[in-house]
């Protein structure tokens, strides 16, 4: 499982490592080049003296180092280095070699060249290797010119090879090894215990958040998490975003209590009336005749129920992903005039009639039909049931912007002071409880949702001595342009 720990930890690791490697590197190098450059100086100072000890003299080679370096017994003693005669072979040692030879060597042309050598005990050393030309005095030129027998130095060449031990520099260096590496694992192991603390102390608030989180109860998650004020800025956005989650969780919840809350409200009319004729019909013996009136009303209380059912079922599945609108171009004013034709009967039983008022222009919008259909059935359903009769419910269409609205008012027995109540779940007003019929208090809260799942909009107001109640559609173009 991934773990924001353990990534900082071992990104942290690797990057100290690292860091800890190129530093004892650089450390390591620098100190090797600044011992070796002190024993290279050294061993070309020693070269560049020993180098003019060569003498042509008498037609023979004098070396003369013993002269130049006498002086100092324990240079001479303790140098290392060895002539070799080019043309015969010929070899002359420091004493301090002793019967060994140093590896002949000499760069380019002759050129001095320094390099890492071992020693025949074994010992790392240092040395510098070159080719030489032995000089001549001004007089030893004038003898040998009156012997008739000049000689060039240049055909008598010599290779000089000067070398210096090397162990103490060999030895302080693999100590310099060892202490970097030991030092290195030691600030690694102690990052790592003070890295792994600072992590452990910057995540504390996502830990402390998740307990927080994880210790809620079912009942506790309406209520938001409480932020400190010591919350890091990284956390805070995610914590605000749970909240805001959690405050949507407790509307759902709320909206779940109340539908519940109000469908029970509301189911216990109808099967109190239910228990209640059967109670009546059992009471005593009865004939045919009084069971079947008993049964007419058992039945109307269970169509009663099987309403309600089925509206309370159309509420929960609105605006659900599973059923998205299907959109279409439709001229509403035509569904207006089709929705009202199944009310004209009992509009006009009840001494209302139609004021038809959007006018013969085909007014075109985005809509899905089935739905529009619920809306206008509940509009007008809601207008012939509750209007003030005798009276006119006026139809009316007017394009704004982008949208279509659609007015449907009516006249009113009581004035109506918040009409925001009017779309709560299963609310009815007091005095329209009696003689409802089959109105259960949720059409036009069928017909809100059912106007947002298209993309418009639901909402009343006052009307003169009655209500209006509007709806926005979507506008669109006629098809046939």
């Amino acid at each position: 499982m991934p773990s924001i720990r353990r990534s900082l930890l071992l990104r942290c690791g690797f990057g100290v490592g690292g860091l800890l490697c190129l530093l004892s590197a650089a450390i390591y190098l620098l100190v090797e080049s600044s011992l070796y450059g002190e024993l290279d100086d050294s061993i070309k100072q020693t070269a560049a003296i020993l180098s003019n000890q060569v003498e042509l003299e008498n037609d023979t080679i004098t070396y003369e180092w013993q002269e130049g370096l006498g002086t100092n017994r324990a240079l001479v003693e303790g140098a290392l280095f060895q002539f070799w005669n080019d043309s015969t072979g010929a070899t002359t040692r420091s004493p301090a070699l002793h019967w060994r030879d140093l590896p002949l060597f000499h760069g380019v042309g002759g050129a001095p060249l320094l390099r890492n050598i071992r020693l025949s005990d074994g010992h790392h050393a240092r040395a510098v290797g070159l080719r030489i030309y032995p000089f001549v005095l001004p007089e030893e030129v004038a003898a040998m010119k009156a012997r008739g027998n000049p000689i060039d130095p240049a055909t008598l060449p010599q290779t000089l090879v000067v070398a210096r031990d090397a162990e103490p520099v060999h030895h302080a260096l693999e100590r310099l090894r060892w202490m970097l590496i030991v030092g290195s694992l030691l600030t690694l192991g102690l990052g790592f215990l003070l890295v792994e603390r600072a992590v452990r102390v910057s995540l504390r608030p996502i830990h402390e958040l998740a307990t927080d989180v994880q210790e809620r109860a079912g009942h506790r998650l309406d209520e938001p998490l409480a932020l400190p004020e010591d919350l890091p800025g990284e956390l805070r956005g995610l914590a605000t975003h749970f909240n805001l989650l959690l405050s949507r969780v407790a509307a759902i919840r709320q909206r779940e209590r109340d539908f519940i809350r109000h469908a029970a409200h509301e189911l216990r009319t109808p099967i109190a009336g239910l228990r209640a004729t059967t109670d009546l019909a059992l009471s005593q013996e009865r004939d045919a005749v009084a069971y079947a009136g008993h049964l007419a009303a058992c039945q109307k209380s269970a169509l009663e129920l099987g309403e309600l059912v089925k509206r309370l079922s159309a509420l929960a599945r609105i605006g659900q992903p599973a059923s998205p609108a299907a959109l279409e171009i439709l001229d509403v004013t035509v569904l207006v005039r089709e929705c009202w034709k199944s009310f004209a009967v009992t509009a006009r039983e009840r001494g209302l009639i139609l004021a038809d008022e959007c006018g013969p222009d085909p007014v075109f919008v985005m809509v899905d039909l089935a739905l529009l259909r619920i809306v206008f059935n509940n509009l007008f359903d809601n207008a012939v049931s509750y209007a003030a009769a005798p009276g006119i419910v006026r139809v009316s269409t007017r394009k704004v912007g982008g949208e279509v609205e659609v007015a449907i008012a009516n006249p009113t027995l009581e004035p109506i002071t918040d009409t925001s109540r009017l779309f709560e779940p299963l609310f009815r007003r007091e005095s329209s409880r009696h003689d409802a019929g089959s109105h259960l208090g949720i059409g036009l809260t069928l017909s809100l949702d059912a106007a947002r799942a298209m993309g418009g909009s639901l909402r009343a107001g006052q009307a003169g001595d009655g209500i209006e109640l509007l709806v926005a559609l979507p506008a669109a173009v006629d098809p046939a342009a």
